[in-house]
């Protein structure tokens, strides 16, 4: 019997479906949900992260998954400000304020609960053990 997804699984499954949908509708029209920008490079990262936060999450193990993605968001986000950096974000992955903005938002989420989540205890393996 598997044991019920804790908060921060739960949350990287919600994530992977919001960035999933976000992704296929990227492939098609480089504005979703008629505010956030994307384009074709954009959308495929959407598409892998979000396969991979529903994957995490559902198999109890989302804490890492969480602590990179948020680290990715958040530093992707804070480079859209930052005169200079702001020109590759927008040439690379069409990002506009809407996306910069959400990116922060939910970078800083995925810090907090990656954070607020206890590591998994260290597996004790049965056995020999080394001297």
């Amino acid at each position: 019997m598997s044991k019920p997804l804790s908060a921060v699984n739960i949350f990287a499954v919600v994530l992977g479906i919001f960035l999933v949908i976000e992704g296929f509708w990227g492939m098609f029209d480089p504005l979703v949900f008629g505010i956030f920008s994307t384009n074709i490079l954009h959308a495929s990262i959407h598409l892998i992260l979000g396969f991979t936060g529903i994957y995490t999450g559902l198999r109890n193990h989302a804490r890492k998954f969480c602590l990179y993605v948020g680290m990715l968001l958040l530093a992707v986000g804070i480079l859209y400000f930052i005169p200079g950096a702001d020109a590759l974000i927008v040439r690379f992955f069409n990002v506009n304020n809407a996306v910069a903005y959400l990116n922060i938002i939910v970078g800083i989420l995925c810090l907090l609960f990656a954070f607020l989540t206890p590591k998994p205890a260290p597996l004790h393996h049965e056995g020999k053990q080394h001297k």
